[in-house]
């Protein structure tokens, strides 16, 4: 039997209403930025993290240069503490919590890969803002795309606005925008497998349960181009979390998702071209739950209020 239209629509609004009010009250909790040795920034409320920005870069050895040749955002559930994200190491190194890159990055008649960082680093630079307000935290990073013994080609500005939801099955909110200005001539090329903006959930997922939803059933993101939003169900440890990736619609075209791996790397690409100087500007909107997957329709009911709050 169907549930009745009424009893969604209520679900879906109660669902919505519950997850909005926590993006304005916080919880009624202080936020608080904290630098931790190993270079990394961390989001806490009330003492609790639930983001860790990982900026350090160290070329010093191949090893360490490894473990740091690019900046990504790990999402940790404030409960128990553990991080749901992946960082260095495991299967595929080179995939790390929420992260940018191009593996085939065209510059006159040279090719850099972003993506695997073959001799190619992303280096955070400088905070261009760090703050703190009733309504969340936000952090801007400049970060330079430098291949090995040249100037960088990309600076890109990385702001992140992270917020964590009223109720505790809601744990992050995160706005991310991404500024990539072109310092010379460029085209930002790949696949959706080594390319745009992904995130990777932690290396222990059990890949037998993990199961994705796109917007309307019988969707195939091999095929289906410009999704607005894909959610992905994992299971770790003996929890359940669910990831949403969400595209806003100013964003390049067209976009295909790559969502289907079983270890659970999932994201949005796309292709561009720009001149020297010229800068793209792209938005996404990330939501991590520590629960099952949610109804469809709660998924686009927050998609939509995201686009018109």
């Amino acid at each position: 039997m169907h549930e009745p239209a009424t009893s969604k629509y209520l679900l879906v609004n109660l669902w919505l209403m519950t997850l909005m009010a926590g993006v304005s009250q916080i919880r009624g909790a202080a936020y608080q930025w904290s630098e931790d040795p190993d270079q990394s920034l961390v989001l806490r409320v009330q003492d609790r993290p639930i983001a860790r920005y990982q900026f350090a870069h160290d070329p010093s050895t191949q090893q360490s240069r490894q473990q740091t040749y690019k900046p990504f955002l790990h999402l940790v559930d404030p409960i128990t503490q553990r991080t749901i994200t992946k960082g260095p190491g495991g299967q595929f190194t080179h995939h790390r919590g929420l992260f940018i890159g191009w593996n085939r990055v065209k510059v006159g008649a040279n090719r850099y890969d972003f993506w695997h960082m073959s001799q190619c680093n992303q280096i955070h630079t400088a905070f261009l803002l760090k703050e703190i307000s009733s309504r969340g935290a936000t952090v801007s990073s400049q970060i330079d795309w430098v291949p090995e013994g040249k100037p960088p080609v990309v600076r890109e500005v990385r702001t992140m606005h992270l917020a964590e939801g009223n109720e505790p099955e809601t744990m992050s909110i995160i706005d991310l925008t991404s500024r990539i200005t072109a310092l010379e001539a460029l085209e930002l090329g790949g696949d959706p497998e080594h390319a745009g903006i992904q995130l990777r959930p932690a290396n222990e997922v059990d890949p037998t349960k993990t199961s994705f939803l796109f917007p309307e059933a019988g969707q195939d993101p091999r095929k289906d181009l410009d999704l607005p939003w894909v959610a992905e169900e994992i299971s770790l440890d003996t929890s359940t979390y669910t990831l949403i990736h969400m595209n806003h619609p100013a964003n390049p075209t067209p976009t295909r998702y790559s969502a289907y791996r079983d270890y659970g790397r999932f994201g949005a690409f796309f292709t561009a071209a720009l001149e020297a100087g010229q800068t793209l500007e792209v938005k996404y909107r990330i939501l991590a739950i520590r629960a099952k997957m949610p109804h469809r329709e709660q998924i686009e009911a927050h998609y939509q209020h995201w686009l018109n709050p």
